[in-house]
C-alpha cells in the first residue's frame, strides 16, 4: 500500500512471490519508478467499473499490455453503470475482450446467493419545514430563471437536478477557459449559487433541519461571494432564524428507530448497516439508536481538514468489533460501500435513495450472502428521494441490457507471444498465511531503508573517487553483492543520489555532478576538524573556513587528510578566507 516506502516497495516486486496484492496507484506510482509488467502472466482488477478517466487501473493496464507479451487480464464489478459510454470507456481502459454477466436469477448463482427482501417506506416531512423549503425552493427558481433567459437552462426547474446543475457549470467554465466572458461570469456565480441550494434543499428533505443547519453554519462562515447571497437571502426572508431555532427531527430517524428494533426484537444477533450520505447524520443516527440502548457505532472515512474523520486504526477497530457481535448497528457512509471486508448483514437501511445504480448495488450487496436479508429504502415524499429510487431502478435493469448489447461489439487484442504456461498451486504449496503485524512490516522497512543508507554513501564515495571517467553501476553492484547488498537497494541508492542531484546517470554510468552558480574548480585538503568547522588548505596556497552549511558533498569525505577536488566560492567574512563548496568532482587519494 501507499504507506509501505516505496524502496521497501520495489525490493518487494523483484522477488520470487507468485501472488501480489496492492492498490492501484501504488503500482502506478511503482510503474515510474522503474517497475516492468513483462512477466506478470495475470492481472486482476476489482472494483473495475473505477476504471475511467485518469483512475490508475488505466495507467496500469496500459504499461501492461505494453510490456507484456500475453496479456491476460480479468475485470471484476457487481455494477459497471448504466451508460452504454461509460461501459464502453471501462472496456477501452482494461482492454476487455469479452463480458461475462450474471445476475441473481441465474441459475449458478442462485445456490451461493439468499433472497433479498426490498422495501420502500415513504415518510411525510413536518409541517414545519415547509417554509424553510418553499423558500429555497423559490431562491432556487429564481436562479434557474435568470439562467434559461441567458439560453443556459433549457428545461423547465421541477425538472433540474443535480446532474444537469455539474453539467451546466462545466460548460459554463468550458466556455471562459475558451475565451468567452462577460455575462457567463454571472452565469458561473449563478449556477454555484443554485447548486447549493440545490443541496441545501436535497438536505433538508432527504436528512433533516440538524443536517441542513450544519450546511448553512459552513455557509455562514464562507466568504465566497455566492454563499454569502445565500445566508443573507435567508435573513431577508426570515427562514435563517426559524432554521437555526427549530428543532424538529426528520421523520426518518423514527422510520430508522422502529425498522432497527422491530429487526432486533426478532433476531438479537442480527447485524445491521444503516448507510447515509453525510457525517452530520451520521453522528444523528448514531445518537438517536445508542439512547435506546443499542450498541452502535460511526464508521466514515478518514480525518479531513475540518476534521471528524476515522483513523485506519479506529476503522479496524470498528469493523471486527461488528464482526465480533460487539456492534449490533454500524451507521456509515459511502465507504461502507465497496472495497472493505464487512461480514454480511441481516438488514440494510438506506437512509435515502442513491442517484447512482452503482452504489444502489454495492449498498444493497451488503445483506443475502449468506442467509435472507432485507433492504429497506427510506424516502421522504414529494421529494428528490422518491425521484432518485425510481430512477435507480430504471438504470439497474437498463444496465444488464446495455451490457449484454455491448459483449457482441468487442474484439480480441493483438498479442505477440506464447500464452503462459498453467502452474496451478497445489494443496501442499499452499502455506497457512499469518497476518503480518504491523510493527514487523515496519521493522523490515527500517533495515531495508538503513541498507539504502549504507548503499547511498559507498556509491557517492565511490563516483568521486572515479571522477570524471565515472563509475559502471553495474560493476558496483557486484562489488556491493559480494559483501551482502540486494540489488534493490544498490538501484534505489542511485536512484535517490539522482533525485539529490549528487550524481547522473548515462546508462550504465554514473558521474559526479558539477555544481551551478559561477563556483570555480579547486582542490582541498582537509588539515584539522574543530568544533562548528574544518580547516581546509586550498590548491595547497591558502587556508580556508568550512562550515557545514557551506558544504554540499559526502560527510565522509571532511576527516583530516582527506583530499578532494570541487566546485566552490571563496569568499572573505571577519577578514577570514571562507570556502564554499558547491559539489564534490572526484576524490584525489
Amino acid at each position: 500500500t501507499g504507506k509501505t516506502s516505496p524502496a521497501y516497495r520495489m525490493a518487494a516486486w523483484e522477488r520470487n512471490s507468485r501472488l501480489y496484492f496492492a492498490t492501484p496507484q501504488v503500482v502506478a506510482n511503482d510503474l515510474e519508478r522503474g517497475l516492468r509488467l513483462e512477466d506478470f502472466s495475470l492481472l486482476v482488477f476489482d472494483e473495475c467499473h473505477r476504471a475511467r478517466k485518469n483512475y490508475a487501473y488505466t495507467k496500469v493496464a496500459k504499461a501492461y499490455v505494453s510490456q507484456c507479451p500475453y496479456p491476460i487480464i480479468l475485470a471484476m464489478t457487481a455494477s459497471p453503470g448504466a451508460e452504454r459510454e461509460k461501459i464502453e470507456e471501462i472496456c477501452r481502459s482494461l482492454f476487455i475482450e469479452h463480458i461475462e454477466i450474471r445476475t441473481e436469477e441465474d441459475p449458478d448463482v442462485l445456490p451461493y446467493i439468499s433472497r433479498v427482501r426490498l422495501e420502500y417506506l415513504p415518510v411525510a416531512l413536518p409541517a414545519e419545514y415547509e417554509e424553510v423549503k418553499k423558500a429555497l425552493r423559490e431562491m432556487l427558481d429564481e436562479r434557474l430563471r435568470a439562467l434559461a433567459e441567458m439560453g443556459i437552462v433549457k428545461k423547465p426547474p421541477k425538472y433540474i437536478f443535480r446532474s444537469d446543475l455539474l453539467e451546466i457549470g462545466e460548460k459554463i467554465r468550458e466556455a471562459i477557459s475558451g475565451g468567452a466572458g462577460g455575462a457567463l461570469y454571472h452565469a458561473a456565480i449563478l449556477q454555484s449559487t443554485a447548486l447549493s441550494l440545490f443541496h441545501a434543499l436535497e438536505l433538508l428533505e432527504s436528512q433533516g433541519l440538524y443536517t441542513l443547519r450544519k450546511f448553512v453554519e459552513r455557509l455562514m462562515k464562507s466568504r465566497k461571494r455566492g454563499h454569502r447571497q445565500i445566508v443573507g437571502e435567508l435573513r431577508q426572508r426570515g427562514v435563517l432564524d426559524k432554521l437555526m431555532r427549530l428543532d424538529i427531527d426528520h421523520p426518518k430517524l423514527d422510520a430508522v428507530e422502529k425498522v432497527v428494533v422491530e429487526q432486533l426484537r426478532m433476531n438479537p444477533t442480527s447485524r445491521v448497516i444503516v448507510f447515509t450520505q453525510y457525517r452530520d447524520t451520521v453522528s444523528k443516527v448514531v445518537e438517536r439508536l445508542r439512547s435506546l440502548g443499542i450498541d452502535s457505532e460511526r464508521f466514515i472515512g478518514q480525518a479531513r481538514k475540518e476534521g471528524g474523520g476515522m483513523s485506519q486504526r479506529e476503522q479496524r477497530r470498528v469493523l471486527q468489533d461488528f464482526r465480533d457481535g460487539k456492534i449490533r448497528v454500524l451507521v456509515a457512509t459511502s465507504i461502507g460501500e465497496e472495497g472493505l471486508d464487512i461480514p454480511s448483514v441481516d438488514l440494510v437501511v438506506f437512509y435515502e435513495p442513491v442517484p447512482s445504480e452503482i452504489r444502489f448495488i454495492q449498498r444493497k450487496g451488503r445483506t443475502g450472502r449468506r442467509r435472507f436479508g432485507r433492504v429497506v429504502v427510506l424516502a421522504a415524499e414529494r421529494s428528490v428521494d422518491a425521484a432518485y429510487f425510481w430512477s435507480t431502478r430504471r438504470k439497474v435493469e437498463k444496465m444488464k441490457r446495455v451490457v449484454r448489447q455491448l459483449n457482441r461489439q468487442l474484439q480480441p487484442i493483438l498479442r505477440t507471444g506464447a500464452p503462459p504456461r498453467p502452474s496451478p498451486l497445489r494443496a501442499g504449496e499452499i502455506p497457512e498465511v499469518a497476518e503480518v503485524t504491523e510493527d514487523l512490516e515496519r521493522e523490515k522497512v527500517r533495515r531495508f531503508e538503513r541498507e539504502v543508507a549504507q548503499v547511498s554513501k559507498r556509491l557517492a564515495i565511490g563516483v568521486l573517487r572515479r571522477g570524471p571517467e565515472g563509475l559502471s553501476v553495474e560493476e558496483l553492484a557486484h562489488e556491493l553483492a559480494e559483501e551482502g547488498f540486494s540489488k534493490q537497494a544498490i538501484l534505489e541508492g542511485v536512484r535517490r543520489l539522482e533525485e539529490a542531484g549528487m550524481v547522473r546517470r548515462s546508462g550504465d554510468v554514473i558521474f559526479p555532478v558539477s555544481g551551478e552558480g559561477g563556483g570555480r574548480r579547486h582542490v582541498f585538503e582537509v588539515e584539522r576538524i574543530l568544533p562548528g568547522k574544518a580547516i581546509l588548505i586550498v590548491d595547497g596556497k591558502w587556508r580556508s573556513i568550512l562550515t557545514p552549511e557551506c558544504y554540499n558533498g559526502p560527510r565522509e569525505l571532511i576527516r583530516k587528510g582527506s583530499k578532494f577536488a570541487a566546485v566552490a566560492n571563496l569568499y572573505q567574512e571577519d577578514g577570514k578566507l571562507h570556502a564554499r563548496i558547491l559539489s564534490v568532482e572526484q576524490i584525489i587519494e
